[in-house]
């Protein structure tokens, strides 16, 4: 057993993508009727340009810090594709950011499981990717700083995971070994391929919407559809 535990907070503390597709209905069905366009049509043009955008990984790691900026390049991309006016490319993706914002909320099982996890006196790291200010805004808004010994925030520390430099940070907060640490997480590569990187058991969560894919990322060490499970593992 672990002496050790860091976890992920985006869509394994908090639902920070479950709102997403609504508010990009809403934002469409907002700006659709000034583009001229169908609302559907314009959300399928900005899915495509975002998954365009976010497929190289070069271009993860550089604007992950800067997401707010990075949606306003993806929606330009698509109302160019389209031929419309990219002057709202900017309105539109405000008011996502401000409907999603607005949709996060913590997993029912989040709180419960953090407090039982410093009932065992295990360390305890949160470690995520992302933008200074908006992570900080989260971590505020629903007081998860009190339940962990340490906090890596990419917009902060520099490194973003995968790299080995974010765990093995995280293992010289904490003095101890790989083998002494689990990471939990929802992303396959960023997750699970960078714990692993360095040692460290890595624990995928997929909240009974995510599917393991045979697409050459990691393997977790193991697997678990919701926290409970990771107490489980724990107890035992």
């Amino acid at each position: 057993m672990p002496h050790a535990v860091f976890l992920d907070m985006d869509d394994t503390l908090l639902d920070s993508s479950g709102g997403a597709e609504e508010s990009w209905k809403l934002a469409c069905s907002t700006f659709a009727p000034h583009l001229g366009i169908e609302p559907e049509q314009l959300r399928l043009a900005i899915r495509k340009a975002a998954q365009e955008f976010w497929r190289d990984e070069a271009v993860s790691g550089h604007w992950r810090v800067k997401l707010k900026e990075s949606r306003v390049m993806f929606v330009e991309n698509a109302l160019r594709e389209e031929k419309l006016n990219v002057d709202l490319a900017k309105p539109l993706a405000t008011l996502y950011d401000e409907q999603v914002t607005a949709r996060y909320r913590l997993f029912d099982d989040a709180i419960e499981t953090l407090e039982w996890l410093r009932s065992t006196g295990k360390r305890l790291g949160l470690l995520t990717n992302g933008p200074q200010d908006m992570q900080r805004e989260k971590i505020a808004r629903f007081e998860l700083e009190q339940y962990f010994d340490f906090i890596v925030i990419e917009g902060e520390f520099g490194r973003g995971k995968p790299e080995r430099a974010v765990f093995e940070h995280a293992l010289s907060r904490t003095a101890l070994m790989a083998a002494d640490a689990w990471h939990v997480g929802d992303n396959l590569y960023a997750d699970i391929g960078g714990a692993q990187s360095v040692g460290i058991h890595a624990v995928w969560i997929h909240r009974d919407r995510l599917e393991m894919k045979n697409d050459g990322h990691a393997v977790p060490d193991r697997v678990i559809g919701h926290l409970a499970e990771l107490r489980d593992a724990l107890s035992e």
